[in-house]
C-alpha cells in the first residue's frame, strides 16, 4: 500500500513539473517573439525594450532546462519500503517541530512543492536543502538540529517509510 501512495506521490511531482515546463515553455516563446517584434524596435540609442525582453527569454529558456533535469532526475527515485530505516532519497518521513507535524517526501531536485495525495498533504524536500541533507541516514526518532538565523530549530522523526 505504502509503495503505491509513493509511486502516485512521484507521478504527482512529475505531473506538476510537466505542466510547469510547459507553461515556461510557453512563456519563453512569448518573450523571444516580443524581443524581436518590430513595436519592440529601438526608437534611439537608449531604448532597452527588445534587450531586456531577450533577457527575460533567456532566463525563462534557463528554466525550462533546469525544469527538465529535475524531471529527469524523478525518473531515478527509488521508492522502496523504508519502514524504520534510514532516511534518503524516495522516503516519506513524518516530522514534528515545535508541536507541528508535517510530512515530507524527500526528492533529489524540485522540492518545495506541495503535493495533495489521497486526501494527504506532503511537501517535497530537496536531500539539497539544509533539512533534507539533515534527515539523510536518520531513523525513526532521531533528531535533526538546524541552526538558522535567529535561532536553532529541532525536528524529531516520528516515521520513516
Amino acid at each position: 500500500m505504502e509503495l503505491l501512495y509513493k509511486h502516485a506521490l512521484l507521478k504527482a511531482l512529475q505531473e506538476h513539473l510537466g505542466a510547469e515546463i510547459a507553461t515556461m515553455r510557453r512563456l519563453a516563446l512569448d518573450a523571444a517573439e516580443a524581443a524581436t517584434h518590430e513595436d519592440n524596435r529601438p526608437e534611439s540609442d537608449k531604448d532597452m525594450r527588445s534587450t531586456e525582453a531577450s533577457y527575460i527569454a533567456r532566463g525563462q529558456a534557463a528554466r525550462v532546462l533546469e525544469l527538465e533535469r529535475e524531471l529527469s532526475l524523478l525518473g531515478v527515485i527509488d521508492v522502496q519500503e523504508r519502514e524504520g530505516g534510514a532516511i534518503g532519497v524516495g522516503s516519506l518521513v513524518r516530522l514534528s517541530s515545535g508541536g507541528k507535524e508535517a510530512e515530507y517526501f524527500l526528492v533529489p531536485s524540485a522540492g518545495g512543492v506541495a503535493l495533495q495525495v489521497g486526501g494527504n498533504k506532503v511537501q517535497t524536500l530537496s536531500v539539497q536543502s539544509p533539512l533534507g541533507a539533515a534527515l539523510l541516514g536518520l531513523s525513526e526518532g532521531d533528531e535533526a538540529e538546524l541552526n538558522g538565523p535567529r535561532a536553532a530549530r529541532s525536528y524529531e522523526i516520528l516515521k520513516v517509510r
